[in-house]
């Protein structure tokens, strides 16, 4: 199975009732919330595109980085240590998205080594020189 990175958008009433929940009962109302609300399965690249976006892992976040909190959130739910559950406010977003709407993708592009990757032990375990290309376009379309 692996990590996943799961996005999905509640209205204010839904993250308020959240809020005051965690640990398994979290997780099982967010399972829930899966059937019900759109969601976006960025699968297992989100470590791949924190680190193309920031040049750290997702496992270090960068408090205030736009680019990171794009990526893991801001604010972290109470949960147990198989699961990493964070939240953003609506009010946080537009900076966010103005931030990823900043970012220069042909600088990405010359930038991005899989080396780099693999010697930074992000995850998953793909980053392959010989893959570059597909591993590139797999990561910015995540991105985009």
């Amino acid at each position: 199975m692996g990590l996943l990175g799961v996005y999905m958008t509640v209205d204010q009433n839904t993250l308020d009732n959240l809020k005051k929940i965690d640990g398994d009962e979290l997780v099982e109302e967010l399972d829930e919330l899966e059937e019900t609300n759109e969601i976006y399965n960025i699968d297992k690249l989100w470590d791949g595109l924190h680190f193309l976006l920031t040049g750290v892992s997702a496992n270090s976040p960068i408090e205030g980085n736009k680019l990171s909190e794009a990526i893991v959130g801001i604010n972290v739910f109470e949960t147990d240590d198989d699961y990493f559950v964070s939240y953003t406010e609506k009010d946080k977003l537009l900076e966010i998205y103005n931030a990823m709407k900043d970012v220069n993708i042909k600088e990405l592009e010359e930038e991005f080594d899989p080396r780099i990757f693999k010697k930074n032990k992000i995850y998953p375990k793909i980053w392959e020189i010989d893959k570059k290309d597909e591993l590139f376009r797999e990561l910015i379309n995540e991105y985009n």
